[in-house]
C-alpha cells in the first residue's frame, strides 16, 4: 500500500468512526430526551397509577434518565464527533483533489491526520474496528480476508465498552491459524 493510499485509508476510516460515534450519540439524546419528557408529564404519572404503578417509581425514572442526559450529554457527543467527521472528510477531499501526490503532500496530510487526532475523545475500539472494516468496503480494492473479526459481544456493546489492549484479528489471519 502506498503512503497516499494508506493516508486515504486511515482518514476515511476516521471519518467513518466518527459518522457512527455522531449517530449513536445522536439516537442516545433523542432517547433520553424523549424518556424525560415522557415519564415527566403530570398525566403520565395519573395514567401509570391508574395502571398500578407507584408515583414513586416514576420519579425515580425521570430522575434517572434526566441525570444520564445531563451526565454523559449525548448532544454535545454527538456535535463533537460530527465536527471531527467533517474535519476527516475535508482531509479526504484534499487528498482526492491532489492528482500527482509527493512526499511532501504526504506529510502534510499526516500531519493534519495527526492533528484532527488530538482532538479526538478516547476510541471505542469495536466501533473504530468496524469503521476499519466500513473504510475497506468503501475503497472496494480490498478482499474479505482484510477484515478484521470483531466478536458478537464486542458488536453489541461497542458504544459502551472501549476494549483496550483487545487484540482485532484479520480474518485471513484467523483462517490461517485454524488450517495450520
Amino acid at each position: 500500500m502506498t503512503d497516499v493510499e494508506n493516508l486515504r485509508f486511515n482518514v476515511l476510516r476516521n471519518a467513518l468512526y466518527h459518522t457512527s460515534r455522531r449517530r449513536a450519540a445522536e439516537r442516545w439524546s433523542r432517547f433520553c430526551n424523549f424518556l424525560v419528557i415522557l415519564l415527566g408529564a403530570a398525566a403520565m404519572g395519573d395514567v401509570m397509577r391508574r395502571f398500578g404503578f407507584d408515583g414513586i417509581w416514576l420519579g425515580a425514572a425521570v430522575s434517572t434518565v434526566a441525570a444520564a442526559q445531563l451526565v454523559f450529554d449525548f448532544g454535545r457527543q454527538a456535535r463533537d464527533h460530527q465536527s471531527l467527521q467533517r474535519d476527516y472528510y475535508n482531509l479526504l477531499a484534499e487528498i482526492e483533489e491532489c492528482l500527482e501526490p509527493g512526499d511532501v503532500e504526504c506529510a502534510n496530510w499526516a500531519g493534519k491526520m495527526t492533528r484532527i487526532a488530538g482532538d479526538e475523545p478516547p476510541v471505542l475500539r469495536a466501533v473504530d474496528a468496524k469503521a476499519y472494516n466500513d473504510a475497506l468496503d468503501a475503497l472496494d480494492s480490498y478482499n474479505h480476508g482484510q477484515h478484521l473479526y470483531i466478536p458478537l459481544y464486542q458488536r453489541l456493546t461497542a458504544s459502551f465498552f472501549s476494549y483496550d489492549g483487545y487484540n482485532y484479528k484479520k480474518f485471513a489471519e484467523l483462517n490461517q491459524t485454524q488450517n495450520t
